[in-house]
């Protein structure tokens, strides 16, 4: 229900935001694709307002409205050159994130770190033998037992 509420919002955020555009940006976007986040936006609560004096990326857009501006940039607005740069852009990105994810998680930092610390010498020094007595109770129950 939360994913839902979220993207009702971020509809009526991206319709506050197409608002503002051009006639020429939105007669690029797909009739289908409008009626669509309209209809989805229909039951949001949620009115968003921008403030005229300052840029788009300079306004309070959340990261889904900005993910979905870009994809809708670059599926319906954007010609060929804007493209391939969105594109390499996000490639860049992709790599960089997946080599912070492999750096985080690298399996053989995982298994040298579990070596290490298994190949740790270990301090005579602190163990001690421990000295096992046998309760009293024990001992007669053994001393009986030997009588038979």
């Amino acid at each position: 229900m939360e994913k839902i509420q979220e993207s009702k919002e971020t509809c009526q955020e991206l319709l506050a935001i197409l608002a503002c555009c051009d006639k020429e940006i939105i007669e690029k976007i797909p009739a289908s694709f409008l009626q669509e986040v309209m209809n989805i936006a229909g039951d949001s609560n949620s009115e968003y307002y921008l403030e005229g004096n300052k840029a788009l990326d300079e306004q309070k857009i959340s990261d889904e409205c900005k993910n979905l501006i870009g994809l809708m940039y670059y599926s319906y607005i954007a010609d060929e050159d804007e493209k391939r740069e969105l594109q390499e852009i996000w490639n860049k990105n992709e790599k960089k994130y997946n080599e912070e994810i492999q750096a985080k998680f690298n399996i053989n930092d995982i298994f040298n770190t579990k070596q290490e610390s298994s190949n740790k010498k270990i301090d005579n020094s602190k163990l001690a033998m421990i000295e096992y007595k046998e309760s009293i109770i024990r001992r007669i129950i053994n001393k009986i037992r030997g009588m038979f």
